[in-house]
């Protein structure tokens, strides 16, 4: 009989599942974390295509089209790249190209560790005067990244922004509601998307380090709750184990 847990990593193949995905618990740990597979960012973006392309449709030849994105950094950043070629290589022949930009933005440290406001690291790179607005990121967790970032570009000149993320949380829905989504999750789970997951596994390892978990119980952690690939794991679990945890 196999005890194993099943990381959702390993039903990437369904959507509905990843539509309201449940992250995977670990000992000694608040958060769930859930690793979201490659091919489920691609699936859910031409999703989010798809919605666009339909509101670029209904509004067309008015001024609420979409004429300007920018995609948030860092989070927004992957999705956007897949997003651009279906709404820009993949808009119909009536629907006028969207350039995009990019304005940096920073509410985590890491993992749960959150900054009291969010920062500005660089502004919008597009002319926006005017123009409508798409603002493109992979999460909404407590909505206050995006409706700072929908205040800061009306205030920049823009005539109207709307929001993306592959993911919301509760929080985030109640305080702005993104006007584009994939799914939603419970509040207290920690997404790890393709970029981070390095990130995620330094951060967090000596943490566990420090509750009292042995390496063996760290990658057990690792590949068999969470769903990290095996190789990924062998390569930075003895350095991120020898780290003191992250002030």
């Amino acid at each position: 009989m196999n005890d194993k847990p099943t990381p959702p990593r390993a039903r990437a193949g369904d959507l509905d599942f990843w539509r309201k995905p449940e992250g995977a618990r670990v000992p000694d740990d608040d958060l769930q974390f859930l690793l979201v597979p490659d091919q489920v960012i691609a699936a859910a973006c031409f999703d989010l295509a798809q919605q666009v392309h339909e509101y670029q449709k209904k509004c067309a030849g008015g001024r609420d089209q979409i004429t300007r994105a920018l995609m948030v950094t860092m989070g927004g950043l992957l999705p956007s790249v897949i997003l651009y070629d279906h709404l820009v290589e993949g808009r119909g022949a009536d629907i006028p190209p969207i350039q995009f930009g990019t304005i940096g933005v920073s509410l985590y440290k890491g993992p749960g560790e959150r900054y009291k406001n969010p920062l500005v690291q660089h502004g919008i790179s597009i002319p926006i005067s005017g123009q409508s607005v798409l603002v493109i990121d992979d999460l909404g967790d407590e909505g206050g990244t995006m409706q700072f970032l929908a205040r800061y570009i009306l205030d920049s000149g823009a005539h109207k922004t709307l929001s993306l993320a592959v993911y919301m949380k509760p929080k985030a829905m109640e305080v702005s509601g993104a006007d584009f989504y994939f799914g939603e999750m419970p509040q207290h789970t920690w997404v790890i998307m393709p970029r981070e997951r390095v990130e995620t596994l330094v951060k967090r390892v000596p943490l566990w380090k420090e509750r009292g978990a042995s390496m063996a119980e760290c990658r057990r952690r690792l590949v068999e709750c969470i769903g990290y690939d095996e190789n990924m794991v062998d390569y930075y679990l003895p350095r991120a184990y020898r780290a003191p945890k992250s002030a």
